[in-house]
């Protein structure tokens, strides 16, 4: 089924018709990945709720974006919070500072393009363009850091076991979850649920990229936030910025990488790091495969 359009939510995307390696399909109407949803319409949810037949939603944000722009109410459907990382970087013991360093100011970037237009960002944008403009700053290595740091962090790691756990409950209706811009988080959930499902990794990318080519907009936005007319070598900025959350296929590639590296396979992470063990991934695939 592919991109949905609606008014007040970006980046909308049925995985349903995605063929798995085995030649079965993602079914329609069954999991279904976002941007916010704050800023639905009515009709938007009239989409949802009666038309894609959404029964759960899963937000992956932190307790601070979630605050600032909350989930619409519907009724109906239930809302789940399960943040992928929390604002307190600082109280995951197991980061050295340079690592914690990286999940903030990353963090700081998604704080400016949840919060438009809110004077008190400031001090984030300061802080993330101070990142940019430093000498040694190489953007493709800072996002494999980044991901790196993702797969080996156990608080990610139980929030993405949740994730699935969450999943494989499920009897009837469809599945929404969703970050800030549909990207980054929801990114991750949906690539390890697709390979789970049997996808394969080139299709796997495929979907990653043209989820990241409808942020486009949250881009320019951030990009012009960060680095304004006012800026000195305010568009080489950009392009370097836009390095980071413009469409980089090596960014999945290397989340993908990085699990390689550390846990010799996809399918070893799945089972040793996120838990998924035969009996929910049999479940996942009669829920939401035909």
């Amino acid at each position: 089924m592919g991109s949905i359009q609606l008014k007040g939510v970006n980046n909308v995307r049925d995985l349903g018709g995605i063929m798995t390696r085995d030649g079965k399909v993602v079914k329609e109407k069954k999991l279904i990945r976002s941007g916010c949803l704050n800023q639905a319409t009515v009709e938007d949810l009239r989409t949802l709720t009666e038309d894609l037949k959404v029964e759960v939603i899963i937000d992956l944000r932190t307790r601070q974006e979630r605050k600032a722009h909350p989930d619409p109410q519907i009724k109906g459907v239930s809302n789940i919070w399960n943040p992928v990382f929390m604002e307190d970087i600082q109280g995951v013991n197991i980061f050295t500072q340079e690592e914690r360093d990286v999940l903030e100011r990353h963090m700081k970037a998604l704080f400016v393009v949840s919060h438009r237009k809110e004077e008190y960002t400031e001090k984030a944008i300061q802080e993330v363009r101070d990142m940019f403009q430093a000498d040694d700053f190489d953007p493709e290595a800072y996002m494999a850091r980044m991901y790196h740091k993702f797969i080996n962090n156990q608080i990610i790691q139980k929030q993405i076991r949740q994730f699935f756990t969450m999943l494989a409950k499920r009897h009837e209706g469809a599945v929404l979850w969703h970050c800030s811009e549909g990207k980054d988080r929801s990114g991750i959930c949906t690539a390890l649920l697709l390979y789970a499902l049997g996808v394969s990794r080139e299709d796997i990318v495929d979907n990653y990229v043209r989820s990241a080519e409808s942020s486009e907009d949250a881009v320019d936005y951030l990009l012009e936030k960060l680095f304004p007319g006012s800026v000195p070598g305010n568009l080489e900025y950009q392009a370097i910025a836009r390095r980071i959350f413009g469409v980089k296929t090596c960014y999945i590639e290397a989340f993908f990488d990085a699990i390689e590296k550390d846990y010799v396979s996809i399918d070893n992470y799945l089972q040793k790091a996120v838990e998924l063990h035969v009996d929910n991934l049999v479940r996942l695939k009669t829920l939401y495969l035909e």
